[in-house]
């Protein structure tokens, strides 16, 4: 008699992923796997007037290279089915998570769909995970850029240096931030992330009102402070952030959200309230019009910061706030990386947040099939 799902799971698909390398043990925060892992609540619904919820998305395994960096799904079908039986189902969920492996198994067979390839394969063996994150490498290569002032880029097959990759590095744990991300902000920070190592300049962030965008925002810039990314550009100084909002209940939201930077012995956060500026901190708030205002001499505040201060600029509401009188602020820190998000993009006469934001986009053709592009 066939084994069902879950003794498929447990007798055969368990241990062929362990003698690849992947291990349930969460404690290494590397080279694991989550069985049953609901990435979703199911949709909302009325009856009347009661709510409910549909079922959970949830993957038989999701599988990851560190903790902060997903890589592929495992969908199992029992010891009935054929081996391939799953891999529409491990596809959608790839897709959903912006994963570029996808795998289904009987825990006889295993079939593989790479998403650069648009391709297909049967195995005996799952791949190991560096396998996995060499081949993810090659393929996006998103390696880190060579800056003549920058030490040596770190070699990603060792333990200690994974957490130097900002895409590796560990999110702000939810004993500081009070919550993880959801799978939507996760793709939204890995792609933003992405971006930067391959040396783009401008990158647009757009995601939909009440979808965490200025936690995502406070996340990519704890990972590439943490992992010492934004440091490695330069060596003679710390690297530095500008969150830049039109208004104040912003500027401050944003203070608030990125506090767990403040180690009880030490607070890098600033807002910028007034003349003269504070230059000995690490990350700045500020809303345009206190940047915009002028001294006694008639100097703007905003031309005190030497142009080459901040690293990353972020932008908040940036389809409003980026353009007209205000863009001067911008042209001024030119040399940092500018992210801009907005819910809204706008795209007429007088404002194109495309144009500013995306011209260093390659342009690709629209697949749907295709978690990496988008």
């Amino acid at each position: 008699m066939p084994l069902n799902e879950a003794d498929t799971r447990a007798q055969l698909i368990d241990p062929k992923l362990r003698e690849a390398g992947w291990t349930d043990r969460l404690i290494t925060r590397e080279h694991f796997y989550r069985r049953d892992h609901r990435y979703t609540a199911g949709r909302i619904y009325l009856v009347g007037d009661e709510a409910r919820r549909r079922d959970p998305r949830r993957v038989d395994y999701l599988l990851r290279y560190t903790d902060a960096f997903p890589i592929a799904v495992v969908e199992a079908k029992d010891e009935g089915h054929s081996p391939n039986a799953g891999l529409e189902q491990a596809k959608r969920y790839a897709r959903e998570l912006g994963l570029t492996f996808a795998y289904s198994s009987n825990g006889h067979g295993i079939v593989e769909y790479d998403f650069f390839t648009h391709g297909s394969r049967d195995l005996t063996g799952f791949p190991a995970p560096d396998d996995l994150w060499e081949r993810w490498l090659l393929n996006t290569g998103a390696t880190e850029p060579e800056r003549a002032s920058a030490v040596a880029r770190p070699d990603i097959t060792y333990a200690a240096d994974r957490h130097r990759n900002p895409l590796l590095h560990p999110y702000c744990p939810r004993s500081q931030c009070g919550k993880e991300p959801f799978y939507f902000q996760e793709v939204a920070i890995s792609q933003v992330v992405r971006r930067m190592m391959r040396g783009q300049r401008r990158i647009l962030l757009a995601m939909a009102t009440g979808t965490g965008k200025t936690f995502v925002a406070f996340q990519i810039a704890w990972k590439l402070s943490r992992s010492g990314w934004l440091n490695r550009l330069h060596q003679e100084r710390p690297g530095r952030v500008l969150f830049l909002a039109d208004r104040v209940v912003l500027r401050d939201q944003a203070y608030n959200n990125f506090s767990p930077f403040a180690d009880g012995t030490s607070d890098p956060r600033r807002v910028i309230k007034s003349h003269p500026p504070n230059l000995n901190r690490d990350l700045y708030f500020a809303i345009y019009q206190t940047l915009w205002s002028e001294n006694e001499k008639g100097q703007r505040l905003f031309q005190r910061f030497p142009r080459d201060f901040f690293d990353l600029v972020i932008i908040d509401e940036c389809h409003r706030s980026g353009f007209g009188t205000w863009r001067e602020i911008l042209d001024h820190f030119e040399t940092a990386i500018h992210l801009g998000m907005t819910a809204t993009p706008k795209q007429d006469e007088s404002v194109d947040t495309y144009d500013y934001f995306c011209r260093e986009e390659p342009e690709v053709e629209i697949d749907a099939d295709d978690p990496m592009k988008g």
